[in-house]
């Protein structure tokens, strides 16, 4: 069995999070020794404080607590600090999207967008949505993450309600006693003693997108703001006004933790020219060198990346907005949206996007740098979220943003993990040096959830999902079949050496299992469950002109159909 993680790589959400310890130069609790004797570093354990000076600092904190907030009661010191710390944090993020998205014309699309995903990774929420309301009814919905949420949920009243495996937290946008639209997020595997803390930071996350956004539309004189969002819906303001380099911004795609994308137009003569999917970094990390050096590795391995299966990148550059890559845009949902909408798969189209994506992995592994030796580049970061299915069937892995290289595998710490838990290896959720297979292994925990809609390992938190993907077995599910278990048991063995030792080969023995669907009959598939963001994108690219668009894409529709 392997050795078990250290605790304190990763913490789930604000609820759970305590504040890192200052560097020091001794090993911390949080740290242990690797069999070489290297120190592996956590993330390390809160700062105490003693006496007087433990409760100051509380004390200077509480000072700027919101009169909504005094009632509320913290099971711990730490607790309230974090808890204080994050509304506090909503309040500069509000300021700075708002800042960036008015100066550079983004529009309103863009900055709430940026707002919603950074308000879910902030609460650790799994989706959410904003939806703004004119006097007739919705004229601007953004949604982010997998959840398909409803009409039903987008009008729901404010507070909490359940919602598939957790609860939908909504706030109401007002302005005095007019409403003029609501706030959401979904929270999964919160325990309800947790509710409302994390209620009151939704509610203050909704009163500084109110402003926010009253801010944005200008209220005119005598003008509601369901008065003034018609106006605005009318003369499409909400949208990107703005050109990064050689591309002008028609649309928001969609948002991370790093960067956000658009879809942008390179013009060409006659102001004909191609669509692209623009990735830009968040203007308030431009002034973090890990995230900048991690987004110029992203454009050197992207550019040196080329096969069916894999997006291609075009471009790279910079603008005073900061750096930006130009790719291809995929024309159809992620394979996260699939599962979001479908659940499970039948075994013939999820082993045909699996082999796809294995396909395009293997490409990646098998690159050389400028000499001729193998990059021996790992992806790390291998999840439904970065897999994309066009409408035409051809599947498409992007997002190598924390790509490891040859020559980056001297300069990684040992024991610091990065990837999204759900979808690691037992050596990467160690902080073990990694290679090939620990892809092949997030590709079979792909393929589990493709046929059975359930994540095996799935905890309360990320420490707690770590330790089950490093101790606990994998057992066959009733929906996988048992000729498919042979191969998909051994892509998730616990010790590589077991795995495949490579995708292609894990990709021939799916097919063999699986015999999976056409690339047609996967498109056909695929277009049957996402009619509406089709025609979406099919308006998008008969859309010769700037003022091109369609319907659906005003209302926040992007290829994930959301």
């Amino acid at each position: 069995m392997p050795a078990r993680r250290p605790p304190g790589f990763l913490r789930s959400d604000f609820l759970r999070q305590q504040e890192p310890a200052q560097p020091s130069a001794a090993p911390g609790p949080n740290s242990r020794r690797t069999k070489r004797g290297e120190e592996v570093k956590g993330l390390g354990t809160p700062p105490r404080f003693t006496g007087v000076a433990q409760s100051a600092k509380v004390d200077r904190v509480r000072e700027r607590k919101p009169m909504g907030l005094q009632t509320l009661t913290f099971k711990s010191i730490h607790q309230e600090l974090s808890f204080l710390r994050a509304h506090a944090r909503v309040t500069r993020l509000v300021d700075m999207i708002l800042e960036d998205c008015l100066a550079r014309g983004l529009g309103l699309e863009v900055a709430l967008d940026v707002f919603l995903s950074q308000c879910a990774r902030l609460l650790g929420a799994s989706s959410g949505f904003v939806q703004l309301r004119g006097t007739q009814g919705p004229v601007l919905t953004r949604r982010f993450g997998p959840a398909a949420l409803r009409k039903q949920q987008l009008s729901a009243a404010e507070g909490v309600h359940p919602f598939e495996r957790g609860q939908l937290l909504v706030k109401n946008l007002a302005f005095g006693p007019a409403q003029f639209g609501a706030f959401g997020l979904v929270v999964e595997d919160l325990p309800a003693k947790e509710i409302p803390l994390a209620r009151a930071l939704v509610d203050a996350m909704g009163e500084q997108l109110d402003n926010t956004v009253l801010t944005f539309i200008a209220l005119s004189d005598g003008a509601s703001p369901a008065q003034r969002l018609d106006e605005l819906a009318v003369a499409e303001s909400f949208r990107p006004k703005a050109r990064f380099g050689r591309y002008e911004l028609l649309s928001p795609l969609g948002t991370g933790g790093m960067a956000q994308v658009f879809v942008a137009r390179q013009k060409g003569p006659e102001g004909v020219g191609r669509l692209v999917a623009l990735k830009r970094i968040l203007p308030y990390l431009l002034d973090e060198p890990e995230i900048v050096e991690q987004f110029l590795d992203e454009a050197r391995v992207s550019l040196q990346l080329a096969h069916a299966n894999l997006a291609v990148v075009y471009d790279f550059g910079r603008t005073p907005g900061g750096y930006y890559l130009a790719m291809e845009l995929v024309k159809g949902p992620s394979l996260a949206a699939v599962l979001a909408r479908m659940q499970a798969l039948e075994p013939r189209i999820a082993g045909a996007i699996l082999v796809q994506t294995l396909h395009g992995l293997h490409a990646a592994h098998e690159l050389c740098g400028d000499d001729g030796r193998p990059l021996d580049l790992v992806h790390r970061d291998l999840s439904p979220q970065n897999v994309m299915i066009g409408f035409d069937g051809t599947v498409k892995v992007l997002d190598f943003g924390i790509a490891l290289t040859r020559d980056k595998r001297s300069q990684t710490e040992l024991g610091i993990i990065k990837g999204k838990p759900l979808y690691m290896s037992p050596e990467q959720a160690m902080g073990e040096p990694i290679d090939r297979r620990s892809d092949l292994f997030a590709a079979g925990l792909i393929l589990y959830e493709a046929l059975t809609g359930e994540r095996p390992f799935k905890r309360e938190t990320a420490d707690t999902t770590l330790d089950a993907i490093i101790e606990e077995p994998v057992h066959r599910h009733p929906r996988v079949p048992r000729k498919v278990w042979k191969v998909l048991s051994r892509a998730l063995e616990k010790d590589r050496r077991q795995r495949h030792s490579n995708a292609l080969e894990l990709a021939r023995d799916i097919e063999a299992a699986m015999e999976p669907v056409a690339p047609d009959e996967l498109g056909k598939a695929v277009r049957e469950q996402f009619a509406d963001a089709y025609r979406a994108v099919q308006a998008w690219t008969m859309a010769t002109a700037p003022q091109g668009t369609s319907a659906e894409t005003k209302q926040g529709t992007g290829t994930d159909g959301r």
